[in-house]
């Protein structure tokens, strides 16, 4: 017998954990650690640090921890949590523990000055848990359009400049006074105070506070190092020339940090706008269903614009009730503008283009009205309540091009249901029409001998006999039950395609349901010696007793109707890993590679025509896959030694201890 995989060397199921903060980013790594377990049928772990630091937190965070951890469980995490002063040593334990495959954290706050120098929070991780798969999830940003506009020159500003200007001149006056301690030039020294100039000019960004450095400048230069001392006067004129080349310098250098406060404005409002697209896209191709992408874009669209979002849908040319996204969930608005502006919010899918406020439709409007819809697919309406406040232009592209991706992941979501659809049509039909072939020959076939041996009884019964008459009726005994046994299969199959075969688990005794299972075969059979070897335990599972024993039927009819006469049939049955067993042995010409990955595929009959003389379908292995898939086993197929092949099925045991 050829070794077979069994279930104790498939590989495990994987571990996914997600570690808890208060960051506003942590349900979103929760989501993503939520799926990544669902997709590989993984395990979910969720677990939090509890530091002594943790005791000084604001009661904010503690509120914003414990929503993240209730939200966790309610997804099906199990939850744990770690104590001690390390969070990067306890994680490593935790995870090496647990056998870890994937951790999930949320991005750590942008770090700023020195602290970019030390290793980050992640890479710290990396080093204790080489063997662990990490991912960084993005955080919502929530950061405002507005928040990226150039800087005002107001109160702080102006005091911020101030500062700015105050420090690099008391630097530039300390170097200064360590180089006329060594004897250096004056002309040297005013260069040095040039510099400084430069340097408060581009700090500032402003001519205003570059031409007061420029000034406050000179003036320390002429009155502590130029010759006569501690006086506004001096006597080289070659000075002259360095104390105008400060001006110059100032007016170059404001002129150069402007422009470099602009480019850093316009690289930030970009970068801003690229970080939102891609996060929006990221989430969206990670949605599941039309309602989490409704959710997520129009989510979206709440914490950019840090505005109301109102959400008209619209199905079967009718708009249905609206549906708002506050942009404080736990402070509901008042929509009672909304509910006043249905009439502008449909004008949006008739112009198909913006309505209402600041648009040439509707302009005292409060909302803005963008049309959620494609060249072939509308959606309905999405409303922003910007109150007639001025809409940045940057702010407005983002968020046009967001309605647009959900929408468009609306369509192709729609597409893929629809093609979807039509497929499992098309295999209903496809299924459907091979049973009425099959219908149509093999049961006519088992009755038409029927009909001939009973006409044949009426006319010769006197002149047979008794051993011919007894010959007969077990010819008719036998295609009776034939065609009942193909029926049963038809029908199992028809109540499969149709999605309605009930599949009631119970505990059963797995030898009840395989003599059950034998009831057929025994009464059939009349060519082969049939065995049974049980085992000595009681082994109980939880399955339909009816479809098992329908699977142990159609595993031993197959083996009689694919051996030659004569050759034995053995059954076995017994325990392994958790997991009761049947094994359905024969010694005939075994089966080739090539067809052992198509055995269970539906009318599937090997070399054999799909439907011949000997009434059989391809519809019993079928069957069993499916059985055996809705009880949770497993199904396969190997060779038997020296000849012949090997039938097994494996489904969950029940401990009866």
């Amino acid at each position: 017998m050829s070794s077979q995989p069994s279930l104790s060397s498939q590989s495990s199921p994987s571990v996914i954990a997600v570690y808890l903060t208060s960051g506003p980013s942590t349900r979103q790594a929760i989501e993503t650690a939520f799926r990544e377990a669902a997709q590989s049928n993984g395990e979910f772990f969720a677990f939090y640090v509890n530091t002594p630091d943790m005791n000084l937190s604001r009661e904010s965070q503690k509120t914003a921890l414990q929503n993240n951890v209730n939200y966790a469980a309610s997804l099906g995490a199990h939850l744990t949590v770690l104590n001690g002063a390390d969070p990067v040593y306890l994680i490593g334990e935790f995870c090496r523990s647990n056998s870890v495959d994937l951790l999930v954290i949320n991005r750590p706050p942008t770090r700023k000055g020195l602290a970019r120098l030390s290793p980050t929070f992640a890479q710290k991780l990396l080093e204790v848990l080489p063997e662990t798969r990490l991912m960084s999830v993005p955080g919502t940003m929530t950061v405002h359009a507005s928040h990226l506009q150039p800087e005002k020159h107001d109160l702080k500003s102006n005091l911020q400049n101030f500062g700015r200007i105050v420090l690099i001149i008391a630097l530039t006056t300390m170097l200064c006074f360590i180089l006329d301690n060594a004897d250096v030039d004056e002309f040297i020294q005013a260069q040095i105070f040039i510099l400084g100039v430069l340097a408060c000019s581009i700090a500032t960004g402003s001519v205003f506070w570059s031409l007061i450095s420029a000034f406050c400048c000179d003036l320390l230069f002429v009155f502590l190092f130029a010759q006569p001392r501690m006086s506004i006067q001096y006597d080289q004129q070659r000075l002259s020339m360095a104390i105008a080349m400060a001006f110059v310098v100032s007016l170059l250098g404001s002129y150069i940090g402007v422009r470099l406060q602009a480019e850093t404005r316009s690289a930030r409002r970009s970068t801003w706008a690229t970080q939102m697209l891609l996060n929006t896209t990221h989430q969206l191709h990670l949605a599941k269903t039309p309602k989490e992408v409704i959710n997520i874009t129009c989510r979206k669209l709440a914490e950019i614009s840090e505005r109301d979002i109102v959400y008209y849908p619209y199905e079967d040319e009718i708009f249905r009730d609206r549906v708002y996204f506050d942009v404080n969930p736990d402070v509901p608005s008042d929509h009672t503008q909304a509910e006043k502006e249905l009439i502008v919010a449909k004008e949006a899918l008739k112009y198909h283009e913006p309505t209402g406020c600041m648009t040439r439709y509707h302009t005292i409007s409060s909302y803005l009205y963008f049309p959620w819809d494609t060249p072939s697919e509308t959606f309905g309406v999405i409303g922003i309540r910007f109150n007639q406040q001025a809409i940045d232009p940057l702010e407005q592209m983002v968020l046009r091009n967001i309605v647009a991706d959900g929408a468009q992941t609306l369509e192709t979501m729609t597409q893929e249901a629809a093609l979807q659809e039509a497929n499992l049509q098309r295999e209903s039909d496809l299924l459907r029409s091979n049973l009425l072939k099959a219908l149509a020959h093999d049961i006519r076939t088992p009755l038409t001998a029927i009909m001939g041996n009973i006409a044949n009884y009426k006319l010769s019964h006197g002149a047979m006999d008794q051993p011919e008459k007894e010959k007969l009726w077990d010819e008719i005994q036998y295609d009776s039950l034939n065609m009942y046994y193909m029926i049963e299969n038809l029908l199992t199959a028809a109540r499969m395609d149709s999605s309605s075969m009930p599949v009631k688990l119970q505990p059963e005794l797995l030898s009840d349901v395989v003599e059950t299972g034998m009831e057929y075969p025994n009464k059939a059979n009349v060519t082969h010696p049939i065995t049974i070897e049980e085992c000595d335990d009681l082994l109980v599972a939880n399955m339909d007793a009816n479809l098992i024993a329908q699977v142990v039927s159609n595993l031993v009819t197959n083996s009689i109707h694919h051996t030659p006469e004569g050759t034995p049939i053995k059954i076995r049955t017994y325990a392994q890993d958790n997991m009761a067993v049947v094994e359905v042995s024969d010694e005939g010409g075994g089966i080739k590679d090539s067809m052992k990955e198509k055995i269970f595929d539906i009318f599937y009959t090997g070399d054999a025509p799909s439907f011949d003389s000997t009434h059989y379908l391809g519809l019993g292995l079928f069957l069993c896959k499916a059985i055996i898939d809705a009880h949770h086993g497993t199904i396969e197929v190997h060779d038997n030694e020296p000849h012949g092949c090997v039938f097994s099925f494996r489904i969950p045991l029940l401990s009866i201890a």
